[in-house]
């Protein structure tokens, strides 16, 4: 499986990556006009039971909802909004939209990463046949070329990873483990730990390296330690050794070697910290420099180690769990050099099974099926535009950008950011509970982020050698060249202008250390936005993504950061224990949502997520109600007014469906609560939902105690 950047843990992701066998807005007249070319003017027929539900109804125009771009087909009708507002919202699009045979998650963003994968396949096929003729062009087209030539990978065999398979097998000694490891980190394969270049989390213009435990097969560290995985424990044991042996492990010895494996990996995770853990910014800065290093880990040359990546450190190293460290003589001791040879081994062709011939891809994809319920393997075709991207991100971000991204829809979208940021401002402004000088500081901070929509201003190349016939060694070549890139950044100054993330992906994120948000291209589409959609519409579906990464400035994570991205308290103490105890609401409050069979949310680890929900959605409210409040025409759409059009808004742009063995993964790693609880949280908490659709004190959707931060 793969795992996340150390950076990553405190980057805030807007969590809409779906796992699909390879898988998160000057002026009201600018912003996303009104509805005003609706002619239509007949008394709507009545809705089947309940009517829409009673409110500050205004005299207004009437219209459809697709008139005003949501969608009347996705309702359930029949479900009081105030009793379970999800099922109101989504009942008509989850009993219509079953998931996919090759998806463990099927969401409304789904539906657009399979529209971009459409328009992507289709620019790399025609790159394939020499379609455009430039340089970038061409490497896109040979790239994706190799990895649909299925022919010639099987005959390839295993040839570009020979090499590494005879020295993995001749492991003996401490020399020739790190040598070993050194050659994994090169290929971005974290076996033992994980090495990472980001901003210094105290000077945050200045890059360093950081150092983290790595190299486990399984989603999290609780699937080795917890009982509630032992199923899955079990299958991965297996998996492990039909690896070894298509790898080359004689079939008799192939089990005993998968059992060193799960030894080696289950002592890694018992010294890896948990899911809710890793949230602890603090606790994760701990510095070191070389030297001490060196006295603490005798098994690693450092010098020798960062010179054989290519590449120096930074005088400063932050490890993220230093016991791990302290312990890792005694863990490499403990196993002997074949233990070792099979864990590096099985490492090896897990990470590069896809390059390889089906029967190692087909085993792969078994454990997939295990851990996420997925039931078939996604078309080569989709995991080959996921190839291809990992590989050549930016060229093909452009290319996207240029085909499918008007300059008119970038415009529209930074409109409603603007909007956001100052419904933003006026709320800290409102707050009640936050004295002035604290206040003062976090409007400070709100003014200072750099708001980036849509796509880079100067687009990254890729300067390494990508050949028609070999895809192993073009996703060898990739991957080397992405860990020097990002390593190389140790020690050299920050580029707050680099996004985290490529342009045609369907996410959004906050980065606390450039205090800075990006709004992807890829995500601008509906539900969550159009530019011919209703203000009220587009508040609710993207204006909600924009207010929950503002928010993110300012969550349990993100109010660690000051203005400059330095993690620096600047918070008045009665403040900070106020918004501790407003937090531990929201923690307590989420903790008892259960989104499966005894499958309950973990309200700390989606703490972040949960308060940037909450702020976003009421933040983007506040934008939607300055930008209408002096429209010249209401609209009310199939009996909803818009009010209400926001709120169904919200609710449509997250209707999803998990597998279980997906709920149960997502559950332990992810920081996100499912997208039902994203919805059900965030709006059962605002006094304006309530409002909006008259629901009565105590009612599931107006509880007696909500929790309110921002």
């Amino acid at each position: 499986m793969r795992h996340a950047s150390l950076w990553l843990t405190w980057v805030t992701l807007l969590g809409l990556a779906a796992c699909s066998g390879t898988s998160t807005p000057p002026a009201p007249t600018t912003s996303t006009p009104p509805v005003t070319t609706v002619t239509s003017t007949a008394v709507v027929p009545t809705p089947t039971a309940p009517q829409p539900p009673a409110g500050p109804v205004m005299p207004g125009v009437r219209v459809t909802l697709a008139d005003v771009g949501l969608e009347a087909s996705s309702l359930d009708r029949t479900t009081d909004p105030c009793g379970d507002f999800y099922q109101f919202a989504c009942g008509g699009w989850l009993a219509h939209n079953p998931i996919p045979s090759d998806r463990a998650r099927w969401a409304r963003y789904s539906e657009i990463e399979e529209k971009n994968l459409a328009a992507i396949k289709t620019i790399l096929e025609e790159a394939t046949k020499g379609i455009g003729g430039d340089a970038s062009t061409k490497k896109l087209g040979d790239y994706y070329a190799s990895c649909m030539d299925e022919a010639a990978i099987e005959r390839g065999g295993t040839t570009a990873i020979k090499p590494l398979l005879d020295r993995a097998a001749k492991v003996k000694d401490a020399r020739t483990w790190a040598a070993m490891v050194v050659e994994l980190h090169k290929l971005g394969i974290w076996v033992v730990w994980k090495a990472d270049a980001a901003a210094d989390l105290k000077e945050s213009v200045q890059n360093i390296t950081y150092l983290d435990p790595a190299g486990l097969g399984l989603p999290d560290r609780d699937y080795y330690v917890k009982p509630d995985f032992k199923d899955k424990l079990d299958a991965y044991k297996l998996h492990v050794a039909r690896m070894l042996t298509l790898a080359g492990t004689p079939a008799p010895r192939a089990e005993a070697a998968a059992a060193d494996v799960l030894a080696i990996e289950t002592e890694i995770a018992k010294g890896t910290k948990t899911a809710t853990e890793k949230r602890d910014v603090p606790a994760s800065y701990n510095p070191t420099d070389l030297k001490a290093l060196g006295k603490q880990t005798k098994s690693v040359d450092w010098k020798a180690y960062w010179k054989a990546i290519g590449i120096s450190p930074s005088k400063k190293i932050v490890v993220g769990t230093p016991k791990f460290f302290a312990s890792l003589d005694k863990l490499r001791a403990r196993f002997k050099g074949p233990q070792w040879a099979s864990y590096f081994t099985f490492h090896l062709v897990e990470a590069t099974a896809f390059a390889l011939p089906k029967a190692f891809d087909d085993e792969a994809f078994e454990l997939l099926k295990v851990l996420t319920g997925i039931e078939t393997k996604p078309e080569r075709s989709k995991r080959c535009i996921d190839a291809t991207q990992k590989g050549l991100g930016e060229l093909l971000g452009e290319q996207y950008v240029a085909k499918h991204f008007p300059a008119s829809a970038k415009q529209t979208a930074t409109a409603l950011v603007d909007a956001l940021v100052r419904a933003m401002g006026e709320e800290l402004g409102r707050l009640d509970w936050m004295t002035p000088t604290t206040k003062q500081i976090a409007q400070a901070k709100l003014a200072k982020i750099v708001r980036m929509v849509g796509y880079p201003d100067k687009w990254r190349t890729s300067p390494f050698d990508v050949k028609r016939d070999d895809f192993a060694g073009n996703h060898l070549r990739a991957t080397s060249f992405e860990i020097r890139r990002k390593l190389g950044k140790s020690g050299k100054p920050v580029d707050r202008s680099e996004w985290l993330m490529n342009a045609h992906e369907v996410n959004a994120y906050y980065d606390p250390t450039a205090n800075n948000t990006a709004l992807l291209a890829g995500i601008l589409q509906p539900p969550f936005f159009g530019q011919d959609r209703s203000v009220a519409a587009n508040l609710g579906g993207i204006g909600m993504v924009i207010g929950h990464e503002l928010t993110h400035g300012f969550d349990d994570q993100g109010a660690q950061f000051d203005a400059d991205g330095n993690l620096k308290n600047w918070w008045q103490k009665e403040d900070a224990a106020r918004f501790e105890a407003k937090s531990t609401c929201v923690a307590d409050q989420y903790s008892t949502f259960e989104a499966g069979p005894k499958l309950f949310i973990n309200g700390k680890l989606t703490l972040g997520e949960n308060i940037a929900d909450l702020g976003g959605v009421k933040m983007a409210f506040q934008a939607y109600r300055t930008l209408r409040k002096d429209a010249a025409k209401i609209y009310v759409a199939d009996g909803y007014n818009e009010d209400q059009q926001f709120f169904i808004a919200v609710g449509q742009a997250w209707c999803s469906k998990d597998r279980l063995a997906e709920i149960q993964r997502r559950l332990t790693v992810d920081p996100h609560a499912p997208p039902k609880f994203r919805v059900y949280g965030s709006l059962r908490n605002l006094k304006e939902f309530s409002e909006a659709f008259s629901c009565a004190p105590g009612t599931p959707m107006n509880p007696a105690k909500p929790c309110s931060v921002w």
